[in-house]
């Protein structure tokens, strides 16, 4: 009875050693010896542009704001789409608080003083009126709910006279 659990043990011995010895190998004994020849195939070849084929031209495609409208210079509705201020931004946000409150028909609905925004309603539109620091000074910019700096409307005639309290 004692050869039984000793063969069984043998066996399961071998049968470890052979599952470890195939799994190194791997499929190897499976595989073909020859390699196939894909690298050598035309569909593996780099893209040759055919000459004569350029690139079109884009000069017209985008026309790009002047210097001065991104400065905060009046923009085609004559309203400056950013207003520059001096001192930085931690000591013009709450100025700018002051400012919206004494404003007739400014509701704010949300304050953000680490973002340096404020969320506002003004003449039934919402956005943010968000300050920041820049080149040594602050700015301060409308943006709508998607990102977009607000140049008209609303936000426009509230950047003016947010300006106007300043």
């Amino acid at each position: 009875m004692t050869s039984t659990p000793r063969l069984m043990r043998t066996l399961m011995v071998g049968a470890v050693v052979l599952a470890l010895a195939s799994a190194s190998t791997g499929c190897g004994w499976f595989k073909s010896k020859t390699k196939s020849n894909y690298s050598a195939s035309r569909e593996t070849q780099p893209l040759e542009v055919p000459p004569g084929l350029n690139l079109p031209d884009t000069s017209g495609a985008t026309a790009l704001p002047s210097v001065a409208s991104a400065s905060g210079a009046p923009s085609a509705s004559g309203v400056a789409s950013d207003i520059t201020l001096q001192g930085n931004a931690a000591t013009n946000y709450p100025r700018i608080g002051s400012a919206l409150e004494g404003i007739e028909g400014v509701v704010i609905n949300g304050r953000a003083e680490a973002l340096g925004s404020y969320d506002v309603t003004y003449q039934g539109q919402n956005f943010l009126v968000r300050v920041q620091d820049s080149a040594g000074a602050s700015r301060m910019i409308a943006l709508s709910p998607d990102g977009r700096i607000l140049t008209r409307g609303p936000a426009a005639t509230l950047m003016a006279a947010i300006r106007a309290k300043l």
